[in-house]
């Protein structure tokens, strides 16, 4: 495994998917799109997140046989295969939406997936690490309908969706507006106490809520950012270091940018 400032994995796909990603999040397109349909080719296949209970639109990016483990360009580490196949395919959505496929039919429903699996349980009952619905707030400030009332596609036929312990069977209809609300309100809750975000840097955090920033609360939750600190740093290498470094950066420039209107 070669460590790059893209991050670090034993998969095949989700390095096409983090090689891709940067010109995909600066310039909104890549210069070769047919690498973009090797990412769509193993959404549905064995080893995706939710697969063996009925989901059909994550995306698979290591075999069901091995055991997930991804590193992130931050420098934080998955801590179970859970994590590791659930991260790695909203990677890859993040990849497919950033590049402009937001109206592709597959995408919408691997971010549809993505939130049925997050955002849309009880209050209260996330199973999911900081880490991983960190990851998850790239789709929310990649999409283009967040402030739309337009239903999400989510299929709750899945029986990944049975449990009414964590979903409510009689409040199904949650759109891109109803979770990106419960996208920021998490953010801002993480932002008061470093407890609350065990295992994720606050640059995973910050970088897409820039992104989101016309939201007075997301505004707080910036200015709380830039006054934290980000726990120990022991283990974390110099290429990840370098990324939140450049994520630091812009954090800065957003706050003195603000400071000077």
């Amino acid at each position: 495994m070669a460590a790059t400032l893209r991050g670090v994995s034993d998969s095949s796909t989700l390095d096409l998917a983090l090689r891709l990603w940067p010109e995909a999040r600066d310039r909104g397109r890549v210069d070769d799109p047919n690498a973009l349909d090797e990412l769509l080719a193993t959404q549905g296949r064995p080893g995706a997140p939710g697969y063996d209970c009925g989901l059909q639109r994550t995306f698979a990016c290591f075999a069901p046989d091995v055991e997930a483990g991804l590193t992130l360009s931050t420098g934080e580490r998955t801590t179970s295969d859970a994590e590791a196949r659930f991260i790695a395919h909203v990677l890859v959505t993040r990849t497919l939406l950033a590049a402009g496929l937001h109206i592709d039919d597959r995408v919408t429903g691997a971010m549809g997936a993505t939130y049925g699996l997050t955002w849309t349980v009880i209050a209260g009952r996330h199973d999911r690490s900081p880490l991983a619905l960190a990851t998850t707030l790239w789709l929310v400030s990649l999409d283009p309908l967040s402030d739309s009332d337009r239903p999400l596609p989510i299929s709750w036929d899945a029986a990944c969706f049975d449990d009414p312990e964590r979903w409510d069977p009689e409040y199904r209809l949650f759109s891109h507006y109803d979770v990106r609300e419960r996208a920021i309100d998490w953010a801002v809750y993480v932002s008061a106490d470093p407890t609350r975000r065990e295992g994720c840097s606050i640059w995973t955090i910050v970088e897409p809520l820039l992104r989101l920033d016309e939201d007075n609360r997301v505004q707080l939750a910036l200015a709380a950012y830039a006054q934290a600190a980000d726990g120990p740093t022991e283990g974390v290498g110099a290429a990840a270091m370098l990324e939140r470094g450049r994520i630091a950066a812009m954090l800065q420039g957003h706050i003195s940018l603000n400071a000077r209107r």
